[in-house]
């Protein structure tokens, strides 16, 4: 019930541009008069407990809605309010504006008035309840199911958000009373949710939303338990009570759907071999919408009773609220094996929701994840779903896509699955330097941004898969169109990647051109006062200093997948051998050659090689080096492996060409461990490979472009 209290404000003296009066009779003549105000609040609920005029605020603002007084408190408001003769407005806040609270509210209200000369002017100013207000009401048949262990909390929102549960902001109710909300600007919500504890029933939750919620209204939830469908609660009755009228907005609240396994619980998991199997939904009130999420997949099972448009699933309405939907083989027809959520969500036209899920188990073999495949040792670990405990002949197979099948006999893991691990072979031989190294059988392992299919046969049953393995990294600016790459500059000290031989007196080592706008590497060999440079580009740093320069071979690179090769097109312009300078293995006159090589290593620094030359025509050189040496060609660290390819003749035309598989990376580990932050990536482009000797010709030119890996 409402309860009108007025609290009445003495009047109060101000003196406004003239002397105060002493109280007493008003002189009839004067150019100011008196106030009197008289507040009251539409105090909901009021039981002595907060008095909202413990926290008064009172403003006083003249005709130009100037604030000519402000009064905290009661205690702060004189006896008499003086005032010249004029139009004023009062405005009165009452209480406190707090997010939730049982007992803090907040009031406002305000009254224009005129004050006359010699005259006391009455003014009442009523404030009204700025709160919105929530009250609940648990009928009998709430506490005679749920005893004491029941409530319901009520937040502002358009959700109920359980995180916030507990917030300052939210009220928790459990008996009927009524709470006072602040909502924040623009929400027009409110969020509940009831939770009680039933005796045979267990734990039963519901939760709702009130839209359109107005400030200085009251709305009030009824909870009765269901008659229906003991155990749930079935409707919320909304009474709105705003600061004029009171109306009713009553939302039906059904219990939730039922979803059940037909001989079956359903919240265990199904070791489905074959057959059909059945679930029953039903609601209370006729079912709006049921669907079935599977696989990634969602049907509706409303529209698949009235097509059967899915093999394997059958949906029956045997009543307005009533489905039987019932699964058989087809339907689990091309699922590889593994555990898999089965989802049901219904809905009905009284507000009520359910939903359910159960796991089938399928058997068969598991589409590989990332975490099975290893793509830096070339290995993928195959699983498969068995439920007989007592198999004994499970085997795997993979292969490339349409390629040859791999075999392999799986092991138990005795956790109901079976694996095989594949990895790739090894093709053992002897390079140019009598060194062993290793290729990878082709057909075997898996190997980055490759496709393959997959199989386990148990019983004569096969179930098979496919799986892409992820993409491998990159070379950096492999496709050279930056244009500002150190290795066009004649600043390579320090490099990003690419690097050259460029500096202040030979400028034009390697250059940026282009054919029909492709851009490309040129290196274009030339001779220098009294010695050739050779044309080069590489992954490292260089520096000039007098008549010295020195390549630091490699840069750091991650490794997340073994290569099999080094692709790059190119073309080149390979003369006779016209210069000697520094001892090299060319003669004049005999065949120059260009080389381009690749080293994957494991260095604890960059690997230096110097060449000088004076003006007396003496060429030395320290630190050459040659990936095909040997895996301790060098003193920083290993070689793991590498890819060389020499170049004794022009291509031609003007066309850059494939390298193919030329570089094709020769392994002298092919069980190094796992890529480390040691591992580094060296790649040379020589237009003459004896250029650190100054031997060669000094006319050769080498195009290079789109260096990219071969997995």
């Amino acid at each position: 019930m409402k309860q009108l209290l007025t609290y009445l404000i003495p009047a109060v003296a101000l003196t406004l541009g003239a002397c105060s009066k002493q109280a007493g009779a008003i002189d009839p003549d004067a150019a100011t008069g008196t106030l009197s105000i008289q507040v009251s609040t539409r105090a909901e609920g009021a039981d002595g407990d907060y008095d909202p005029t413990d926290h008064l605020t009172v403003r006083i603002y003249n005709e130009r809605d100037e604030l000519i007084r402000k009064y905290a408190s009661k205690e702060d408001l004189p006896e008499r309010l003086e005032l010249i003769a004029g139009r004023y407005r009062a405005a009165v806040e009452a209480g406190e504006a707090v997010e939730a609270s049982f007992s803090q509210r907040f009031y406002t209200g305000g009254q224009s008035f005129e004050v006359t000369p010699g005259a006391n002017t009455p003014v009442e100013v009523k404030c009204t309840l700025q709160n919105t207000a929530v009250a609940t009401l648990f009928e009998e048949s709430v506490a005679a199911n749920f005893g004491s262990a029941f409530e319901v909390r009520v937040m502002a929102g358009t959700s109920f958000d359980d995180s916030r549960a507990d917030a300052a902001s939210t009220l928790r109710y459990t008996s009927s009373t009524t709470g006072y909300f602040t909502l924040p600007e623009g929400v027009e919500s409110l969020a509940w949710k009831f939770s009680g504890e039933h005796p045979s029933r267990g734990t039963i939750e519901q939760s709702g939303t009130i839209t359109g919620v107005k400030a200085a209204s009251r709305y009030t939830l009824t909870f009765r338990f269901s008659p229906d469908l003991p155990g749930f609660i079935e409707a919320v009755a909304i009474r709105v009570d705003d600061s004029t009228d009171d109306f009713d907005d009553t939302i039906i609240w059904s219990p939730d759907p039922t979803i059940e396994g037909d001989g079956f619980q359903i919240s265990e998991p199904q070791q489905y071999t074959g057959g059909e199997k059945r679930f029953l939904i039903s609601t209370v009130k006729p079912t709006t919408s049921a669907a079935l999420i599977f696989a990634e997949q969602r049907y509706d099972l409303l529209a698949e009773a009235s097509t059967l448009a899915t093999a394997g699933l059958t949906v029956v309405k045997t009543a307005e609220n009533a489905l039987t939907v019932t699964l058989s083989d087809e339907f689990f027809a091309g699922c590889t094996g593994g555990d898999y959520p089965l989802r049901f969500e219904v809905t009905d036209n009284g507000g009520g929701q359910g939903d359910a899920e159960c796991i089938f188990a399928l058997q068969g073999i598991l589409t590989p994840s990332a975490a099975d495949c290893d793509l830096w040792n070339n290995s993928v670990t195959l699983r498969a779903r068995i439920f007989d405990p007592a198999a004994s002949n499970v085997t795997f197979g993979l292969r490339q896509k349409e390629g040859q099948w791999l075999e392999m006999a799986g092991t138990n893991s005795g956790d109901g699955y079976w694996t095989a691990t594949f990895r790739a072979e090894w093709e053992e031989s002897t390079n140019e330097n009598d060194q062993t190294v290793y290729t990878p059988k082709a057909g075997t392992g898996i190997w980055a941004g490759g496709e393959y299919e997959c199989r386990a046969v148990t019983d004569g049953l096969e179930s098979q898969t496919s799986f892409t393995t992820a993409a491998g990294p990159a070379i950096p600016d492999g496709d050279m169109e930056n244009g500002s790459l150190s290795c066009f500059t004649t600043n390579n000290q320090s490099t990003s990647f690419w690097g050259s031989g460029n500096n202040s007196n030979t400028g034009s080592l390697c250059t940026q051109g282009a054919i029909d706008g492709n851009h490309y590497a040129n290196m274009q060999s030339t001779y220098y006062i009294m010695a050739m440079a050779a044309g080069n580009l590489f992954s490292g740093t260089f520096r000039m200093s007098g008549f010295t320069g020195t390549v630091g071979f490699g840069q750091p690179y991650v490794f997340t997948a073994r290569p099999k090769a080094l692709r790059l097109n190119y073309h080149a312009a390979v003369g006779t051998v016209d210069n000697n300078s520094g001892n090299g293995p060319l003669a004049i006159g005999s065949q120059d050659r260009a080389r381009i090589y690749v080293a994957i290593v494991e260095w604890d620094a960059r690997h230096e090689v110097s060449s000088s030359f004076s003006l007396s025509g003496s060429c030395t050189n320290s630190g050459t080096w040659d990936p095909a040496s040997g895996p301790q060609a060098v003193s920083e660290g290993r070689i793991l492996g590498y890819g060389s390819m020499w170049i004794d003749q022009s291509t031609e035309g003007n066309s850059l060409i494939s390298t193919g598989d030329a570089l094709r990376i020769f392994w002298y580990d092919k069980e190094a461990a796992a890529p480390t932050s040691n591992y580094t990536l060296v790649i040379s482009c020589a237009a003459n490979a004896y250029g650190d000797y100054f031997n060669g010709c000094q006319t050769n030119h080498l195009w290079a472009d789109d260096f990219q890996w071969v997995y």
